[in-house]
């Protein structure tokens, strides 16, 4: 059975479009970190990743507009989450293909 008949065309094309989102050496370095930390804030992700503000806050913007991340306000702290932690599997399975080149 192929991919069409086992799933809906329309949830293929949403995560079509996550994959296209995360398919960026920055944005796939937030999907590890959060999927290994579950929940931080914008600043802890800026500093793990040794990013400028401007650029962590573009990249999670986008992530969260197109629905890879959920974000929260907590106070004065913005934290984000991914909304699929299985996206995990996406890294996994990335570090299993390029350690077999």
């Amino acid at each position: 059975m192929i991919l069409t008949e086992r799933i809906d065309a329309q949830k293929i094309l949403s995560a079509v479009n996550m994959l296209k989102v995360i398919a960026h050496p920055v944005r796939l370095s937030i999907v590890d970190i959060l999927s290994e930390r579950k929940r931080l804030t914008v600043l802890e992700i800026q500093e793990a990743l040794s990013l400028e503000q401007a650029v962590a806050s573009q990249h999670l913007t986008l992530m969260i507009d197109k629905g890879v991340l959920l974000s929260e306000k907590v106070g004065r702290n913005k934290y984000v989450s991914l909304r699929f932690p299985k996206m995990k599997n996406i890294i996994m399975c990335m570090e299993g293909c390029c350690n077999e080149f």
